[in-house]
């Protein structure tokens, strides 16, 4: 079984006792340029009208 969660605060403790899972893997959040490669890779296949100013976008992602 694979879990995941976004919110490890609302998980049941029962679910994290000793026992129940044999790895807990934490990925982190990606950083400005991931974020930027990952906008671009999501983006490539959209129809666009003109340029997209992606590190405007990830600063905006950012204060959100």
């Amino acid at each position: 079984m694979i879990m995941a969660t976004n919110r490890p605060d609302v998980l049941d403790p029962a679910l994290l006792r000793p026992g129940r899972l044999d790895r807990k893997i934490e990925i982190p959040l990606p950083n400005e340029q991931s974020r930027m490669e990952i906008l671009k890779i999501h983006a490539a296949g959209i129809a666009k009208h003109g340029e997209i100013d992606y590190e405007a976008a990830i600063k905006l992602a950012e204060v959100c």
